[in-house]
């Protein structure tokens, strides 16, 4: 008997408690991981401060929220709205001002997007609904119904929708009216963190990860497999030991794709042809920031790195934050950005990472990775449905 299970609730050893039970002829395995509760952070070092925060505004939304940094609610931003999406199903328009325009109730959660593009909304949900709705007012569009839950954003490129699913599939949709253009699947593993990389679009290669450590290069115009390659090994003697999801969107840079797999590595494969140039052993399921040819990870453990783009090897590590659930990293102007579900938005310098400014927004957790709006200005959201237009300024 063969009994598939994702987890919404599985997290790494510092995340949250988790147990599984496989019955009625399966044989009975049983995990639990510990997590410790949300911590303050170390003080900055003395005269490292360097970064003042003010709120421009904040604005509490109605809906079910929580932080998670596998599925945590993104914040599309552009042309003076801002969306997000609840995980009860709720999608909440805003304008840049933080004043609602409207919302309207989806079949299934929404953690995953939603998607700003072209005067469209587009939104994924747990019941394997892919949704298209006008920015302007809500109206549908069209909706599509997939194979099974929606793990990944809706990816706008080149008359394309990008989107993957719980069983493996990568689907491409017109986004006139959600017909199925092509698909492409891999095999899924039984225990699996119910989240996989973010498609990446380059040149028109789609760059797509998997559960079972794998990243694809595919065809945008028709999904033909051009190459794959293994990112990590599953190894260990139970399933969560071997869970080696490459969570993490590949990074286009220079002519390289950086892959990054949860309890696995982070590796660089040529564009043509796949062939790894460098692979180092990291556990990582935030998304690397590549900035003016420098690459910066925040791993599994909290641990900050500059990343050497030829060779793989750190130039600078940042530990400070070790044990801290980080759910976003980003980048907004010269500052990298962190946050955590202890509600801290933090700013590294990319230069020396070290943290030169640290606050805290809210007494819960900040979901996902701040949106930089330019000029300094950041959108943070937080567990409590908390939108915060944040203005960061040098001291």
């Amino acid at each position: 008997m063969t009994l598939r299970i994702s987890l919404s609730s599985f997290r790494r050893p510092v995340a949250l408690g988790f147990l599984a039970i496989l019955l009625n002829g399966c044989g009975i395995t049983s995990w639990f991981h510990s997590t410790p509760s949300p911590k303050a952070p170390p003080p900055i070092t003395k005269g490292q401060d360097k970064i003042s925060f003010s709120t421009e505004w904040q604005s509490r939304l109605y809906g079910i929220w929580q932080v998670d940094p596998y599925q945590g609610t993104l914040v599309a931003h552009g042309q003076g709205q801002v969306v997000v999406a609840d995980a009860s199903g709720h999608l909440v328009s805003m304008t840049d001002s933080g004043h609602q325009m409207w919302m309207r109730s989806l079949d299934g959660r929404t953690a995953r997007g939603p998607t700003l593009a072209g005067g469209v909304v587009y939104a994924g949900t747990d019941a394997g609904k892919v949704y298209a709705l006008t920015a302007k007012d809500g109206h549908k569009l069209w909706a599509v119904q997939l194979s099974s839950e929606v793990l990944t954003p809706v990816v706008a490129v080149n008359g394309h929708l990008l989107v993957q699913t719980a069983d493996g599939h990568l689907w491409a949709l017109d986004p006139k009216d959600g017909k199925v253009q092509w698909t492409f699947s891999m095999n899924e593993p039984s225990l699996i963190l119910r989240t996989v990389a973010t498609p990446t679009v380059h040149d028109g290669v789609v760059y797509a990860g998997f559960a079972d450590g794998t990243v694809v290069a595919l065809s945008l115009s028709s999904g033909a497999e051009l190459w794959r390659e293994q990112v990590a090994i599953p190894h260990g003697s139970n399933e969560l030991a071997r869970m080696v999801d490459v969570s993490a969107r590949p990074v286009i840079a220079k002519d390289q794709v950086i892959a990054a797999a949860y309890q696995g590595n982070l590796a660089a494969y040529a564009l043509q042809g796949g062939t790894q140039n460098w692979s180092v052993p990291m556990s990582v399921y935030q998304t690397p920031v590549l900035d003016d040819g420098h690459l910066f990870v925040a791993d599994a453990d909290g641990r900050i790195s500059s990343v050497d783009l030829n060779s793989g090897d750190v130039l600078w590590r940042n530990d400070r934050l070790s044990g801290h659930y980080i759910t976003g990293f980003g980048l907004c102007g010269s500052d990298l950005l962190a946050t955590d579900n202890a509600g801290y938005l933090y700013v590294v310098d990319p230069q020396t990472g070290h943290r030169v400014g640290q606050t805290r927004l809210s007494d819960s957790g900040i979901q996902s990775t701040p949106v930089c709006l330019g000029n300094g200005q950041i959108l943070a959201f937080s567990d409590a449905g908390t939108l915060y237009r944040i203005k960061l300024a040098k001291r």
